[in-house]
């Protein structure tokens, strides 16, 4: 089993930068040293340089087979900084030391940089020591040293974290895109089957109405008479079926003429009471905007159960509300048509069905000889951008 010491910024470019900040404040303190000591310990700083990009390598950091080197170079390395400093008298190695432990701690497991960094404050004070100096002041040293090294931490965790976060968030989205095409996808192909299934359907019957007419338009006048006007509704009736379907398509996501949900369900309702005269009670209490997937499931299961309520239940009211309570959407569509003592799910309702929940949602619907038809959807909230 590897057991690795390496644990660098998840986000590789904000770890560049933190490496290079380090690196150059890192090399410049060590050779502004060499020329202060009027170059004595030249060769020690040359290898401190190397061990220390030596560790920081792609190789070394992304390689589990070379993380041995990076565990074993921080010991050869803090030997060589004390025996470098060891009673230099220039304040230098202070910033040196806690540019080598802000490294460690940024870039190695807590289990690792920790020790390393009190275990090398604790032999810093030890060693230089100052003559007469209190002992206990040094608790105070050590405070003022667990305030440095705790924000250094911390600041690459919540960095990790966030990062974290942020590609969780990409992936919900990437995957909520998906959703939403594979939805559309469903939806035209569900239409393409409406188109088959009934304007197919239609335009058969007018076809076969007229070739009728023709036949007996010789020996029986009215009756092809009356054979082309049956044909003439089917047509009629065809075309309105096709105009729907396209004006379907047309939508944006399933919502009504790109506009939001409150206002979509105003205009289906609208529409609807103006091509029916069925009457409509509307209760909107959702503050916020969700992602367009909602929106379109949500649209056309609401146009969908309006549909059912017409031509099954032939309803004169239907009732819509839609409730935001505690992170979840509530949809009710009730009517007061003739109901029916049990649901029998089409392939309107199951399609309905497998939408909602694609997305998370559940449905219930309820049915009733005297009290109607309602359906119910419910669905955790997720915020969008519209």
């Amino acid at each position: 089993m590897n057991i690795s010491a390496v644990h660098t910024l998840s986000n590789t470019k904000v770890s560049r930068i933190f490496f290079y900040g380090l690196a150059f404040a890192y090399v410049v303190l060590l050779l502004l040293y060499v020329v202060l000591s009027q170059y004595n310990g030249f060769v020690v700083v040359a290898i401190l340089i190397g061990l220390y990009f030596l560790r920081h390598s792609k190789y070394v950091l992304y390689h589990p087979k070379y993380h041995p080197i990076a565990a074993v170079s921080p010991i050869a390395e803090i030997v060589l900084l004390f025996l470098l400093f060891l009673r230099s008298g220039t304040e230098i190695e202070s910033i040196v030391f806690v540019l080598f432990v802000a490294d460690l701690l940024l870039h190695y497991k807590s289990w690792y940089a920790l020790p390393f960094a009190y275990g090398g404050f604790l032999t810093y004070l030890i060693l230089w020591q100052a003559d007469g100096k209190d002992m206990w002041l040094n608790v105070f040293d050590i405070l003022s040293y667990t305030c440095l090294v705790i924000p250094i931490w911390s600041t690459k965790l919540l960095l990790n974290q966030r990062d974290i976060n942020q590609r969780l968030n990409e992936a919900l989205i990437q995957e909520a895109r998906t959703r939403e095409e594979l939805a559309v996808f469903k939806e035209r192909t569900r239409i393409a089957e409406e188109v088959h299934d009934t304007v197919g359907h239609t335009l058969t019957t007018a076809i076969v109405a007229l070739e009728g007419a023709q036949l007996l338009f010789d020996k029986k006048p009215e009756e092809a008479r009356r054979k082309i006007i049956v044909a003439r509704e089917q047509m009629k009736h065809g075309l309105g079926n096709i105009r729907q379907v396209v004006k379907t398509l047309k939508t944006t996501h399933g919502t009504v003429s790109g506009l939001d949900l409150k206002d979509g369900i105003q205009k289906i309702m609208a529409d609807t009471t103006k091509q029916t005269g069925v009457h409509f009670i509307f209760h909107y209490a959702a503050a916020i905007r969700l992602i367009s997937l909602q929106e379109y499931v949500i649209i056309n299961s609401i146009k969908e159960s309006i549909t059912n309520a017409l031509r099954h239940g032939n309803a004169s009211m239907i009732e819509i509300s839609v409730l935001e309570q505690q992170d979840t959407i509530h949809i009710t569509v009730k009517d007061n048509g003739r109901g029916c003592d049990s649901v029998n799910y089409g392939f309107g309702l199951k399609s309905m069905q497998e939408r909602i929940e694609a997305i998370g949602g559940q449905l219930d619907v309820q049915g009733e000889p005297v009290n109607g038809f309602a359906l119910y959807i419910w669905m955790p909230v997720a915020k969008g951008d519209g």
